[in-house]
């Protein structure tokens, strides 16, 4: 037999802008009528000389909210279009005199949307569902919550509570991870370094998490979380409200809960169920055009429940990670335009080799013409193989260009440096057959064994010996010797010489920029440049010694990463 859901669910007025913390006014099954009156069954008064005495009332019905005007003077207002009566949804905004409320409603839990699927496949997390009631939660509008934590209101000092003994602590942590997170390069960095803040800077939160919306916008997805007790990842879930995510999400406020021992539901409670008491801080990370994702943390002990103090600290927090998340997403998209330039500068490049090569072609054809009337066949032969070269370049030019502009992400995994090297060998050497061109091996005897994109690394390393071959070719005893070696322990080294040409001292500056070439019309300008944007990607660098007429090293250096 299904389930009978409730008729009436809970809902709630919040007070807009949250500009200081405030409690959700909730909203009884019986008509609530908003008024002036402090008599006559007001259940929201408002001083305000602008509202009648009985001014408006929310009631329920079948399930839903309504909002009716009580034949008032100055009007109610749902959405800012004044409203005699009208249905409630959701975040509707009702202005009442100088009073401004969001309406929320509690949704069924089973509905709750939450997605337990971690973004790393090492992590397993698992959500339970589980709602809270909303009139034990503060909130405030995030970036007043943060501007507090950081500029502290002066006003009623002798009112004012004393001050937070920990706040220098945290603000002197806050200006840290500012530093760490500045030179960060992935989101990931952002999120783990964070929650490991407000972990060491909370003492009484059990664990931290950044939730993010996902792409379908219809579930939330952990992206990061981190425990108190490491064994807790594995043997425990967390419990989530799916109304506080979604309340954070959409009105940008930061929420924390207190007041836990004054739970209804747990006065006649056996001690063993208030270990299920928690408190809870839930702030948006909102960055210049929408909230990012949410910083969630949890304590689970009724003795030490979060304040507001650590709601405003958790909210500068978010406020920081917002700032450098569009830091990061600015670098990205200011890569992606240089690289949709570089795309069109390959375009213009292509045109003009793909130009001189059917030249070549068109000639090649002419004269093919005549051979054929003519029975020529060792001519036709010939210019056969022109036409071969020119369409080998034609192809080889554009596999390149769309090489260069992909931006494929880095696949790193453990690899044995030296076994790819052997593996390849017959590749390298398959590929460069010509009479006198020899390839030696000088792999160290380490075997060194690195954290690196494999598939990636290959096509490098293809690139430097295919580079170093056309150096050779005017050198009837060319050898090519690849090298690989580890530095003080935490950079690895892979090495292709030459005896070849060399590269004259006046093209040296510029021999690792984007489509320069010293192989005339044989050459696209993009295999170094190719070579160089792997190396960037690997947190490496490509660098090159060089002498004309005694030949080049190249030598890509790669750090040691963190395990």
């Amino acid at each position: 037999m299904e389930k009978a859901k409730a008729i009436n669910p809970k809902a709630y007025l919040i007070p807009c802008p949250a500009e200081s913390f405030a409690k959700p006014i909730p909203i009884a099954s019986e008509p609530t009528y908003i008024g002036r009156s402090p008599e006559d069954g007001i259940q929201i008064q408002i001083n305000d000389r602008r509202i009648s005495r009985r001014h408006a009332c929310i009631y329920s019905q079948d399930g839903k909210f309504f909002i009716a005007d009580l034949n008032s003077q100055n009007g109610t207002y749902l959405n800012k279009a004044r409203v005699t009566k009208a249905g409630l949804n959701s975040h509707d905004k009702v202005s009442i005199g100088n009073r401004t409320y969001r309406f929320l409603v509690q949704p069924d839990p089973e509905d709750d949307g939450l997605d337990g699927t971690p973004a790393d496949d090492t992590d397993t997390i698992a959500i339970s569902r589980e709602e809270m009631d909303l009139s034990d939660i503060w909130a405030q509008n995030a970036n007043h919550a943060a501007r507090e934590f950081l500029q502290p209101s002066d006003e009623d000092v002798t009112a004012a509570p004393p001050p937070d003994p920990t706040a220098h602590r945290r603000l002197s942590l806050l200006y840290q991870l500012s530093e760490n997170l500045r030179t960060a390069s992935k989101t990931g960095n952002v999120y783990a370094q964070s929650i490991d803040l407000v972990m060491e800077a909370i003492p009484a939160a059990e664990f931290a998490l950044v939730a993010k919306r996902s792409v379908s916008g219809e579930a939330f997805n952990i992206v990061a979380v981190k425990f108190r007790d490491p064994q807790q990842s594995e043997e425990d879930t967390i419990p989530i409200s799916h109304t506080v995510f979604d309340w954070v999400l959409a009105e940008n406020v930061t929420l924390v809960s207190q007041n836990l021992g004054a739970d209804q539901r747990f006065q006649d409670s056996e001690s063993i169920r208030i270990h299920d008491l928690r408190s809870i801080i839930c702030v948006p990370i909102v960055g210049k055009q929408k909230v990012i994702g949410l910083l969630y943390a949890q304590a689970n002990k009724l003795l030490s429940p979060f304040t507001k103090n650590d709601a405003e600290f958790v909210s500068a927090v978010a406020n920081e990670m917002a700032l450098n998340i569009d830091n990061i997403r600015l670098q990205r998209d200011m890569l992606r335009n240089e690289r949709m330039a570089a795309i069109g500068l390959t375009v213009s490049n292509l045109a003009h080799n793909i130009k001189n090569l059917l030249a070549v072609n068109q000639t090649a054809t002419q004269l093919m013409d005549c051979y054929i009337n003519e029975q020529d066949f060792s001519n036709i032969e010939k210019k056969w193989q022109w036409l071969k070269n020119s369409l080998d370049g034609i192809s080889q030019l554009s596999n390149d260009m769309l090489e260069y502009a992909r931006d494929d992400e880095l696949f790193v995994k453990r690899v044995d440096i030296n076994k790819l090297v052997r593996r390849t060998r017959q590749m390298f050497e398959d590929r460069q057959t010509r009479e006198g061109l020899e390839f030696d091996y000088a792999l160290s005897e380490d075997n060194p064994n690195w954290a690196i994109d494999e598939v990636q690394l290959q096509q490098a390393l293809l690139n430097l010996v295919l580079n170093a071959a056309d150096a050779l070719k005017d050198e009837p005893q060319g050898r090519i010797q690849i090298s690989t070696s580890v530095r003080n322990a935490d950079t690895l080294l892979i090495s292709v010489a030459d005896n070849g040409c060399g590269i004259p001292d006046s093209k040296q500056p510029k021999i690792l920029d984007l489509f320069f070439t010293t192989k005339g019309s044989n050459g696209t300008g993009l295999g170094l440049p190719m070579v160089q944007k792997f190396m960037e990607k690997s947190g490496g660098k490509l660098e090159f010694q060089s002498e004309e007429g005694a030949g080049s090293v190249f030598t890509m250096m790669f750090p040691k990463r963190p395990d």
